[in-house]
């Protein structure tokens, strides 16, 4: 997690001193304070603070978005007495950093988040941990609601789930929580929670267009029914490591890139349709559906290789580990 500190007494940077030696981080100066505030906030995890609350949320009243892309902000009094979680506490990671600075100089962790003070996993920490996407993070209210009243969660999922029973009940659709990679039909107030599961092995013509790559993406996605937010990674052959197309696609949609090694692919040629033409061209049988198979450690095939123009594209599930619900298991 990389760490800004905010000071503006002596007694305030040395607070942030004993912090930083146990996690690491930038002290900043307390020149062009508000400039530097703001610049940090879109490019670190956590802004951590030595100074009166008021203060602080009079400068970051104009950043703030929202809970699913701000950083955790740490207030504290200058004697380092309490840390105040005081924003993007689950999902940011403000409520587990306010303890772990709590620690380092002993001090009250202060956590206000209606599910913490009740004992009660939220659902977004769940998420976080399991590494699940929030689809519509605004339906996260209506569950931690139901949570709070002591009622039942029934939660759909393709995964499987462990250590539910106590707070969940796992059943068919409708639900008030989807666990998928697939698009399907759900009632408004669903919220949807995405598994990073899905790979796509990429083989492509030199200097394919981007717009025509993404274009084939998007369409493959959505005739399989198939949801983009389930993508997690491209995989494709050393010949294509450095493709323009490729390369921007990963980094719009944030995905990882994997070069599978064409010794890898040779020797299990037999598994996949070989293509005269692709071999003649890279050498390999196979390179689109061989990708994604080896790019989601030998997972489930759910498209085969699909032909576009200069394009060809296949679709791989990873086996993902079981979800844990409860705090004792995360």
């Amino acid at each position: 997690m990389k760490i800004a500190y905010f000071w503006l007494t002596s007694q305030g940077k040395s607070v942030v001193e004993k912090i930083q030696k146990g996690l690491g981080g930038q002290i900043e100066s307390k020149q062009h304070l508000k400039m530097q505030i703001a610049q940090d906030f879109e490019h670190y995890d956590a802004l951590v603070f030595v100074m009166a609350t008021g203060i602080v949320v009079r400068m970051l009243a104009d950043l703030i978005q929202s809970k699913t892309t701000d950083p955790a902000v740490i207030v504290l009094d200058q004697q380092g007495k309490f840390v105040i979680s005081l924003l993007s506490g689950h999902m940011g990671g403000a409520n587990a950093l306010a303890c772990e600075i709590a620690a380092i100089l002993g001090a009250v962790p202060v956590i206000t988040t209606a599910t913490d003070t009740e004992g009660l996993v939220a659902i977004d920490i769940f998420a976080k941990k399991n590494h699940l996407k929030i689809e519509n993070p605004e339906k996260i209210k209506i569950i931690s609601s139901t949570m709070l009243r002591n009622e039942t969660i029934t939660i759909y999922s393709d995964l499987d789930l462990q250590d539910y029973e106590k707070i969940i009940r796992k059943i068919e659709l409708p639900a008030q929580v989807m666990i998928s990679d697939r698009i399907l039909k759900v009632q408004e107030n669903v919220l949807i929670l995405r598994p990073k599961s899905l790979v796509i092995g990429i083989g492509c013509k030199k200097n394919i267009t981007f717009q025509a790559l993404e274009s084939c993406f998007l369409e493959l996605l959505n005739k399989n029914n198939l949801s983009v937010l389930s993508v997690f990674k491209i995989a494709t052959i050393s010949l294509k490591a450095q493709e323009p197309a490729i390369l921007e696609l990963c980094q719009k949609y944030q995905l990882v890139l994997e070069i599978i090694p064409d010794e890898k692919i040779k020797n299990a040629s037999q598994k996949f349709e070989s293509s005269a033409f692709v071999e003649k061209i890279t050498g390999l049988p196979s390179v689109a559906e061989a990708c994604s198979y080896f790019g989601s450690d030998q997972g489930e095939s759910l498209t085969g290789k699909v032909k576009f123009s200069g394009i060809t594209l296949a679709i791989c599930r990873k086996k993902l580990e079981k979800l844990y619900f409860t705090s004792e298991s995360m």
